[in-house]
């Protein structure tokens, strides 16, 4: 390992100790100074980027809905209403030319949610219902430039400031103007959940872009995308220009892919034009920076920073040992291109300059997040005899080439000083969770995420002590799937019936006696032959039951369904992938002398041994009986007359369910069916 002298110090330039930036030196193209996301060039428009904001506020001649997709104004001679097929990918009209009612007359904006449409149209705002079917409302607004509709049919119009919005129920009645408090130009209008309305505005056309949000009733406040993206889902916009737009969408294998159109439907391609985001370059020259050593030799400078294709970062330092002196541009020493992590070579001195410089495509840009200076210089050529330090050229010489092995040692040192976080189930990073399970011994799906990869390796010291009992199956499947199962053993449900025979002794297993007519003494899979003895216990007909020579026959009852257990989810929908996830699961944590299924929970009340009130029962209507084998892609299973079915409600008609109201009393007035 390295020796370090214990006196070593450095000196860190970063958003949190100050990037101290020269006030006699202005540094130009840069922001982030205060900011942990690091320092970078500066955006065009000076803030927000528009193209960022694209899947929450699309150009108003697009909008979107979750239920119907999404809808376009489309331009030309005759103004249009487009909605995308989901299918093929076309832009087609939403009425037919046989019925197309002709009411938009110069549409500038549409909005959609759910169901329902409303578009601003010269002077007036337009309401629909069904998607495009019914009419249900047009609204004099002869301010209207944005729409916005929320899921419960709402419409919130806006003209062109951002101070004043206007709303509208979804039948068109007038709910009064709604004062906002935010200047500016609005350019884009969104409600999300509980009637909060997002608002994206900017002073002029080209001012920097603000986004506020409130609702009615509550003072507006400026927030970041951060939080419109936790409260609004993002669409599959990812391009708009004058020329078109590109929507990102899935491909059949999977796969995502860019579907581009222009602003009449027709498809285009060759994608999305490239438009500049970031200032071309920018430079930070720090202020004088203290050693606290008269003529210190400095040591060390170490960039931890991201540098993407087609960007440039530029690092030099200037040592003096007056604060006041002004280093020529000749002092500055510059790192060679693309080098995070060089030695410093100047003259001793206490005070030290330095100077970042950021270059860029326009599309991408440097980050900078710490920027560390190590001093004085100590190298292992410190642990050498006095011999090598006696030619000067010769002792610096040495220094800068013993310095490239300090520096290997010393990242091989870090590396070790961090291994026991990789430990730690909380700190590590997402991708060494495989490796941690690894050490456990524990398995991951493909399918599972990061959350589900930590709850699992926490959870393994107290899985690995109850494994292969039901409360660890259960435990496990409860991370994977955030679902309580229910786990069964089979063989003791199993309804099995003896005669008791006479004389028979207390305790034995024939002693549990049933009545013949009753109950099934055994299924023809299950029966054993059993030849009558003198006194006439026993006996089968020879040529109709299946000779069975091995085992104990008064433990059929227990044995024809030992080892085996059943797993119940509460009523869902599995998909096919994840009922083979689960069986897989149930099938590694399971005794290897065991065999489990896996159900979800089933659409009806059955009251008996077999039912778990709450993971396999809901209050719902009977399903349809189908006598027979399933039809193909049915999920239900046929009906068996006798076990467990019912062919008909009764002659009071069709029953449909529990009806829980103010006039209900659980378990008087109430039918479980």
């Amino acid at each position: 390992m390295t020796q370090a002298d214990p006196n070593t110090t450095f000196r860190l330039v970063d958003p949190y100790v100050g990037w101290q930036p020269d006030p006699t030196s202005a540094s130009t193209g840069l922001t982030g100074l205060a900011d942990e996301d690091g320092l970078r060039l500066a955006t065009l428009s000076g803030g927000l980027v528009r193209d960022d904001l694209l899947p929450w506020f699309p150009d108003p001649r697009l909008a979107h809905s979750s239920r119907s997709g999404w809808y376009l104004l489309a331009s030309g001679a005759v103004p249009r209403l487009l909605r995308r097929d989901p299918c093929t990918g076309a832009w087609r009209p939403l009425w037919t030319p046989s019925c197309d009612p002709e009411l938009l007359h110069d549409p500038i904006a549409v909005a959609a949610a759910g169901h329902r449409l409303a578009v601003a149209d010269k002077r007036r705002v337009l309401i629909w219902d069904h998607e495009g079917e019914q009419l249900t409302a047009v609204v004099d607004d002869p301010g209207a430039r944005l729409v916005a509709v929320d899921a419960t049919g709402a419409v919130v119009a806006a003209g062109a400031e951002a101070s004043r919005l206007w709303r509208y129920g979804p039948d068109g009645t007038p709910h009064g103007s709604l004062r906002t408090g935010v200047a500016g130009q609005l350019v884009g209008l969104r409600i999300g959940p509980g009637g909060t309305v997002w608002l994206l505005s900017r002073d002029g056309d080209r001012g920097p872009l603000r986004l506020s949000t409130g609702r009615p009733g509550a003072a507006f406040a400026t927030t970041d995308p951060a939080a419109l993206a936790e409260a609004l889902p993002a669409s599959a916009l990812v391009a708009a220009w004058a020329g078109g737009f590109c929507l990102r969408v899935p491909g059949r294998e999977g796969e995502t892919r860019d579907e581009c159109a222009d602003w009449s439907g027709a498809a285009l391609s060759g994608g999305a034009p490239r438009a500049p985001r970031f200032r071309t370059s920018g430079t930070l020259v720090t202020g004088p920076l203290d050693s606290g050593i008269s003529r210190c030799r400095w040591h060390r400078v170490r960039v931890d920073a991201e540098v993407p294709a087609g960007c440039s970062l530029s690092v030099a330092v200037a040592v003096t040992e007056d604060r006041a002196a002004e280093p020529h541009e000749r002092d500055w020493q510059a790192a060679p291109a693309g080098v995070l992590d060089h030695l410093v070579d100047q003259p001793p001195g206490r005070w030290l300059r330095l100077r970042l410089t950021l270059t860029s495509d326009g599309e991408r840009t440097p980050v900078v997040y710490r920027v560390r200076l190590d001093l004085p210089r100590s190298t292992s050529a410190d642990l050498l005899p006095a011999a090598f330090r006696q030619d000067p050229l010769a002792e610096d010489f040495t220094e800068r080439f013993l310095s490239l092995f300090d520096a290997s040692l010393a990242d091989l040192d870090r590396v070790i000083e961090r291994y026991p976080a990789l430990l730690d189930v909380d700190g590590v990073p997402d991708g060494a969770l495989t490796w941690l399970g690894g050490l456990l011994g524990l398995g991951f799906d493909a399918g599972w995420g990061p959350d589900i990869r930590r709850r699992l390796v926490a959870a393994a010291p107290d899985l690995y002590r109850t494994r292969g009992t039901p409360a660890a199956l259960s435990r496990v499947i409860e991370i994977v799937t955030g679902m309580a199962p229910d786990i069964r053993e089979l063989a003791a449900e199993r309804l099995w019936a003896t005669v008791t025979a006479a004389g028979t002794a207390p305790g034995d297993p024939a002693a549990a006696g049933s009545t013949l007519g009753q109950a099934r003494l055994f299924g023809r899979a299950s029966a054993r032959l059993r030849l009558g003895d003198a006194a006439g216990v026993g006996g089968s007909p020879l040529g109709s039951t299946p000779l069975r020579a091995r085992g104990d026959p008064d433990t059929d009852a227990v044995s024809a369904h030992a080892h085996r257990f059943r797993v119940t989810l509460p009523p869902r929908a599995l998909s096919p992938e994840e009922e083979q996830t689960l069986s897989r699961l149930v099938a590694r944590q399971a005794p290897a002398h065991t065999v489990g299924t896996v159900r979800s929970g089933g659409l009806g009340l059955v009251v008996g041994v077999w039912s778990a009130v709450g993971v396999d029962t809901a209050l719902v209507p009977l399903p349809a009986p189908v006598l027979g084998p399933a039809p193909a892609g049915a999920r239900s299973r046929p009906v068996r007359l006798g076990r467990s079915s019912v062919l008909w409600p009764g002659p009071r008609g069709h029953w449909t369910g529990t009806p829980v109201r103010s006039g209900t009393a659980v378990g008087v007035q109430t039918l479980a069916w």
